[in-house]
This record gives C-alpha cells, sequence and structure tokens, in this order.
C-alpha cells in the first residue's frame, strides 16, 4: 500500500536558480582584485613618477657640489653660499619624494623594497649633508680655512675662529651621521645602477672626510693653542736631516715662541748643544725603548729622537728643557731646512745679517752644506748662522703681508711629508693630534692591513747623510697554509759622497773617525718596524742572514740592522715579517724623511715614496 503522495499529487518543485551569494562572492573578489590592480599601478606609478623626479633633482645638484668648492678656492663666498643654497633645495625635494609613506609601505616588497630603501636613504644623506654640512660649512669657511689665517703686525684674529668652533663641530656631527646612513645600504641586494650611486656618493664622502677633518681640527685646536684662554709657550725644534735620526734628524736648534690672544712672539732661541747632557734620564723613558736606542735616548737632547715615537721624543725634549730654563712647555713642533724652503717660497727671499740671501732653492744645500764649508769645525758660528736664519724668516713671516694661502699651503705641505710635527702636553688636544698626519706615532695596523716602518739613525756621529741616498720597496702576500699575512720590506742605501771625501770634506762632516768610521763612509742603523703583534720573520742582505738587535716596541716587533758604507758603494737588507691578526694583504710602510744624497732640495710636499715588490712565498710557507 503506498503511504506517499504520487508524483502526479506532490506539489510543484520551484525552478533551480543560480548560487547567488557564491556569484556575489566572486564579484566583490575581482572587484577587490581590481582595485588592488588599480591601486598598485598606481603606487607604481607615483614611486616611478617621484623617484623620477627624485633623480632628476640630484642630477641637478650635483654640479653644485663642484661650484662650492671652486668658488671657495677661488674666495668667492657669494658665488659658494648661492649654489650651496641651490644644492640644499634640491636635495631636500629629493628626500621628501622619497619618503612619502606610500614608498615606504612599497619597501617591504620583496626585492622592489631594498632598492626603493636604498634610493631613500642616498636622498636622505645628500639632504643631510646639503642641510646640516656643507650650507654651514660655507657661510663659516673663510674663518676656518687655514688659508685664509694671516698674520698682521705678529697676530691672527681669533674671533672669527671662535664663532665658526660650534658651527664646525655640529656639520661635523651631522657627516659622520650621512656616513653611517650610507654604511647601512647593503649594496649587495640592489640593481647595479642604484649600487653605483651608493658607491659614488660613498666615494664622495671618504674624498671629502680629510678636508672636513682638518676644518674641524683647526676650528677645534687653534683658538686655544694661540692663547685664546691664555699664554702658550711652544718649543720649535729644527731637526738636521744631514745627521739622521728617527724622526728627520738631529736636534741642532730649539726656538721658544709664546702665544697670547694670537699674538706670536719668538721668545728666545738656544743651541741643542746648550742643553743637557745629564748624567741620569731626565724623562722616563720606557725600557723597551733604551734596549733599542740605548740609554743616551733620556740624557742628551740631540738623542731623544733615536725612537720614532715623536710623542715620547717631544715630552723627553720638553723635560729637557723645563730642567735647563725653566717654565712650561705647552707643545712641540718639528721643522727642518727643507720645510724652512718650502716657507721661503711663500714669504720670498730673506736677507740675513751676514749678507746672504736665504732662497727656497738654496736653503738646503746652504744649511746643511755650505755653512759647514764656510766653517769648519766651527760649530758656535753654524749655531749662530742658523739661529739668524731662523730669527729672519720668523720676522718676514710674523710681519704680514705673506700670502697666507701659499703659507698654508706650505705648512700643509710640511705635514703630509711627515716633516712638521706637533705634540701638545693638553691631553684633549693630543687626543685630537693623535689622529692627525701631524702626530709622528708608530704605525698601527688592523685586521685589513699590515702598518710597517722603516727609521734611520746616524751612527756616524757627523753630517755625512746628506750624500746618503735611500728607497724602500714593500710587499705583502698570503704565503701559508693558516693565512697568515707575510710582509717584506727592502732598503736600500747608497753613500754618493765624492770618492776623496775624506780630505775634500771637512773634519766636522765626515766626523774624522772619531766614533770609528773611516773619514767619508756612512754608518746607518736602520728600525725596521713589524705589524702590532706579528713576528720577525728573517734579516738578509742579498740572500745573506744579517745579524741585527731584535727587540719590541709597543707590541711591534722590531729589528736594528748597521750599515757602513764607503764613497760611491751600496747595498740592500730585506726583512720579513709575519703577521698574526691580518686578514687582508693591504700594506703602508712609514719611513723617515730624508734627503736625495745628490745635494737637490726634496719636494716638501712628497712623502718618501714606497715601491713594491713580490714576497718570495717558497721560503715563507712554513
Amino acid at each position: 500500500m503506498a503511504t506517499g503522495l504520487s508524483h502526479e499529487e506532490a506539489p510543484p518543485q520551484p525552478t533551480a536558480s543560480p548560487p547567488e551569494p557564491r556569484r556575489r562572492r566572486r564579484g566583490a573578489l575581482g572587484l577587490v582584485l581590481i582595485v588592488v590592480v588599480v591601486l598598485l599601478l598606481f603606487a607604481a606609478a607615483w614611486i616611478g613618477a617621484r623617484a623620477y623626479l627624485a633623480h632628476q633633482e640630484l642630477t641637478a645638484a650635483s654640479p653644485d657640489v663642484q661650484v662650492v668648492r671652486s668658488a671657495l678656492e677661488a674666495g668667492d663666498t657669494a658665488r659658494a653660499e648661492a649654489a650651496a643654497a641651490d644644492l640644499q633645495k634640491r636635495a631636500h625635494h629629493a628626500a621628501t619624494l622619497t619618503s612619502d609613506p606610500v614608498w615606504q609601505t612599497a619597501e617591504i616588497i620583496p626585492w622592489v623594497g631594498p632598492n626603493l630603501a636604498a634610493v631613500r636613504t642616498v636622498a636622505a644623506a645628500t639632504d643631510t649633508l646639503a642641510t646640516e654640512v656643507v650650507r654651514p660649512l660655507v657661510s663659516v669657511a673663510g674663518s676656518v680655512d687655514p688659508r685664509e689665517l694671516k698674520l698682521s703686525h705678529g697676530a691672527i684674529a681669533l674671533a672669527p675662529l671662535l664663532k665658526a668652533q660650534p658651527v664646525v663641530e655640529k656639520a661635523q656631527t651631522a657627516f659622520e651621521a650621512a656616513q653611517q646612513q650610507m654604511a647601512g645600504i647593503d649594496d649587495r641586494s640592489v640593481i647595479v645602477p642604484i649600487a653605483t650611486a651608493v658607491d659614488k656618493l660613498r666615494s664622495a664622502l671618504t674624498a671629502v672626510s680629510p678636508d672636513l677633518e682638518a676644518a674641524g681640527n683647526t676650528a677645534r685646536l687653534l683658538p686655544d693653542m694661540l692663547g685664546a684662554a691664555g699664554p702658550r709657550t711652544y718649543l720649535i725644534v729644527a731637526q738636521n736631516p744631514a745627521e739622521l735620526r728617527a724622526t728627520g734628524g738631529l736636534i741642532g736648534s730649539v726656538a721658544e715662541v709664546t702665544t697670547d690672544k694670537g699674538a706670536i712672539t719668538l721668545a728666545s732661541q738656544a743651541a741643542g748643544t746648550s742643553i743637557g747632557p745629564w748624567p741620569d734620564p731626565v724623562f722616563s723613558v720606557p725600557s723597551a725603548t733604551t734596549d733599542l736606542y740605548g740609554p743616551l735616548v733620556g740624557r742628551y737632547l740631540q738623542d731623544v729622537n733615536f725612537t720614532p715615537d715623536f710623542p715620547l721624543a717631544a715630552r723627553t725634549a720638553s723635560a729637557m728643557w723645563v730642567k735647563t730654563h725653566g717654565g712650561v712647555v705647552d707643545g712641540v713642533i718639528t721643522v727642518d731646512p727643507v720645510v724652512l724652503s718650502g716657507l721661503l717660497r711663500a714669504t720670498g727671499p730673506v736677507t740675513l745679517p751676514s749678507g746672504d740671501v736665504l732662497t727656497s732653492s738654496n736653503a738646503v744645500s746652504l744649511l746643511l752644506s755650505g755653512i759647514y764649508a764656510r766653517y769648519p769645525n766651527q760649530p758656535n758660528l753654524q749655531d749662530a748662522f742658523f739661529s739668524s736664519a731662523t730669527t729672519a724668516l720668523f720676522s718676514k713671516i710674523s710681519s704680514g703681508g705673506v700670502d697666507g694661502k701659499a703659507l698654508a699651503t706650505a705648512l700643509t705641505a710640511a705635514g703630509s711629508s711627515d716633516r712638521l710635527r706637533i705634540w701638545s702636553s693638553r691631553p684633549s688636544e693630543q687626543s685630537v693630534l693623535q689622529s692627525t698626519t701631524l702626530a709622528g706615532n708608530l704605525p698601527v695596523s688592523d685586521s685589513q692591513t699590515t702598518a710597517l716602518g722603516v727609521y734611520f739613525n746616524d751612527a756616524t756621529g757627523s753630517k755625512m747623510d746628506y750624500y746618503l741616498q735611500t728607497s724602500v720597496a714593500a710587499g705583502a702576500a698570503v704565503c701559508r697554509l693558516d693565512d697568515r699575512i707575510t710582509s717584506v720590506v727592502q732598503v736600500t742605501l747608497k753613500n754618493n759622497a765624492p770618492a776623496d771625501a775624506a780630505t775634500a770634506l771637512p773634519p766636522y762632516v765626515t766626523g774624522d773617525g772619531t766614533y770609528g768610521v773611516p773619514a767619508g763612509s756612512i754608518r746607518t742603523r736602520i728600525a725596521f718596524y713589524g705589524p702590532e703583534k706579528g713576528l720577525l720573520a728573517g734579516v738578509k742582505s742579498k740572500g745573506v742572514d744579517l745579524p741585527s738587535l731584535a727587540g719590541t716596541d709597543d707590541g711591534r716587533p722590531v729589528a736594528v740592522v748597521e750599515v757602513q758604507l764607503k764613497p760611491g758603494e751600496s747595498t740592500s737588507v730585506d726583512v720579513q715579517f709575519l703577521g698574526t691578526i691580518q686578514k687582508a694583504s693591504g700594506l703602508t710602510v712609514a719611513v723617515t724623511p730624508t734627503l736625495t744624497g745628490d745635494g737637490t732640495t726634496p719636494d716638501v710636499g712628497a712623502r718618501t715614496a714606497v715601491g713594491s715588490i713580490a714576497v718570495p712565498c717558497a721560503a715563507s710557507v712554513k
């Protein structure tokens, strides 16, 4: 029996309709996708347009940098300020274009993001440089440019320097911030054009850093060193490279100079021989130093700079001066006749009481050779001549009227060639000097660079180094299985004295055999310094082991070698070191500035050239 409705009796079924909610969901999703695509296209267009405009601004601003620099060098402050203002405007606009929310949101997108972040960082760093470094520095450029400092009636105006101090300090802080911004970019994750732009800005920052540092040091140091906060006393020690010492030459004379509120006065002069000697050291010289250079370092003024550590030599010299003359010494400055020749280019010829006319071309030959022929074996007359030359040149400079730019250029060149050194007894000032080329510190190595030193000390006891020709070459390489760096430094010496030097030159010049060196010969002690925490691996001459005095100086291995040469004779010495902390084969070599050996005047701005040699790895793999 049927129990339900028949097919005919059942109510009609409704007609099937499409699933409306699902369609709506699909339609809504499609609309969202369309909106997202439109927004992405808009964002891409927005970012692309802004990136293009930012690129245009930075490209247009690029010439402003060179205009600022050339205008300042030419003394055209108005032109420099106009270019700096344009640079600031364009850089700020570029930074604004690349820092809006759309741009920064897009930086989270893989691959694209790092490129956008790099562009934003470049623009921001450029804005920082333009707004907080270039523009402020241009406003005080004339005050901190050493070339613009002029002596007038023996004084330098300090007010502009004091006014510039806070401006320069803020600019240096901003510059360091820009460098840190650029250092944070991982250029391995960006496309080539952006990586190129990053490298370009980094290179520009590296190139300008020394100039900014020099301006900062000038503003920070000069006012107080010139007596802004009270009188100062400095020793200017004249080094004689005709009788070599590690820092440049035997101290032949000392001038005491005082500064007070910008006024500079030559207070007194003394021959080096008039100070000391003492039976016991007057200054606590480290035992490592006396082990290498003997006890005379602390007893004789002429020998304080056997050590290449200029701050140590300067402290010792100042202690000797105070022990002899009393008072307080605030700093020590070194010069030599090569520096004087550079200064004479700025001042022009100077007439001495003797009637001699001292010029840039004859200063070296007259002071280091001619004077000994004129006054043979008369050191008192020699000292008097040197003093008169110093006094005449100082009077010419302090009287004013000397081209300030030429004078600053000569002093800058003297510093870059290691012939001008400055030490301050004030810790705050010395900490600033320590980071400059004027400090005269022992060479400093790091993980990427092996820093070596080659220093010359006369052992003839005469003025024969006027005829000594020196050359230095070095190389570094990975030779060992443990990847430690092997470095080799080679020194070649030649005695260019005439064959008849023993009779043709005054005994005062040859030494006349007083210290066991035949007249005409030159005996030289060479101190080779290796990298900190390194090891001395060998000392050879022409392939044969050479006796040496081995020691250490402040963590550096040292080998001291003695060489004696007859007129016309030459020889070479090779010293090998092994680094223990270096991970790369970078290499620097500090060298005592010497004379040319042929009577010509060295270029006051040229550092001692160091040639390159291949490291003989076969002998080093152990």
